[in-house]
């Protein structure tokens, strides 16, 4: 049964439409409509560049059109969300991510372009981290090269795991979930499964388990953690359709939010 009423549905559908970008309604249609993964695929290449990465303001607060690792994360994490490996933009992605690799695993950050362009000013500093979010996707999906792999493995290594209940941590967990390859790695996969009811508590006003950050979390919480968090996801829906957002003065995300979660609520049946 679903924990939202038609009418909360209906109202969610007004929103993403009336505030979202196309990428946001072609998506909305595809998994809740009678749309295409074409469609949304269509959309998605809008903003992938000659490269094969991604820019354009796929990232909202960094809207240089330059390609970067963070776009590439956004560009997987639609994929990701539509089930969809095709070659037609994966494989020049996978060429973009192979060739901006630096030796020491990372891809460069920020894009040479940043200054010229609106966008927020975290997206100045480096961005190493993201290249573990990466390499989580790739694994998962059983895509990527050996050389790609070790590199990573060798910025992880010589990396600092982030503090406990870091919302911005997730790309250490995402690499522990799919690319762990030892005891070591293991126990530190466990360490951060065990401190995920403090951050669902510290940060549930970002609803962690239906975000594209923690998503890959919502199979390590225990059933009834994981219907309570849904439950509060569905009573944050506001009068307009959109979601609760915890920050007020970046009101573009809250159409990306509030997809999010109405995709990740139907991918673990809930919707």
């Amino acid at each position: 049964m679903s924990i939202l009423s038609d009418s909360q549905m209906q109202a969610a559908k007004q929103f993403i439409y009336r505030h979202g970008r196309l990428l946001e309604r072609q998506l909305f249609e595809t998994l809740f409509g009678n749309g295409t993964i074409r469609a949304s695929l269509r959309a998605l290449l809008a903003y992938q560049n000659a490269d094969g990465g991604f820019g354009n303001g796929i990232e909202p607060d960094l809207l240089c059109p330059d390609s970067t690792a963070i776009g590439a994360e956004s560009a997987m994490f639609v994929m990701e969300l539509l089930d969809s490996r095709e070659p037609e933009v994966l494989e020049p992605l996978l060429k973009w991510i192979s060739e901006h690799q630096s030796e020491d695993g990372v891809i460069p950050h920020p894009p040479a372009g940043l200054a010229g362009y609106p966008h927020q000013p975290w997206w100045r500093n480096s961005d190493a981290d993201r290249v573990l979010a990466l390499a989580g996707y790739l694994m998962k999906w059983g895509i990527g090269d050996r050389t790609f792999f070790a590199k990573v493995r060798s910025f992880y290594d010589a990396a600092q795991m982030p503090e406990a209940g870091s919302y911005y941590g997730y790309p250490y967990f995402v690499y522990l979930k799919y690319c762990g390859e030892n005891a070591a790695d293991a126990a530190r996969l466990e360490t951060m499964v065990g401190q995920l009811p403090g951050l669902l508590e510290t940060h549930a006003d970002h609803f962690p388990l239906f975000s594209r950050a923690w998503f890959h979390a919502a199979d390590c919480v225990a059933t009834g953690t994981l219907e309570a968090e849904a439950h509060a996801f569905a009573a944050a829906m506001q009068e307009d359709g959109g979601l609760a957002a915890p920050y007020p003065d970046l009101p573009w995300w809250r159409p990306l939010w509030t997809l999010d979660g109405l995709i990740l609520l139907r991918r673990l049946g809930f919707l």
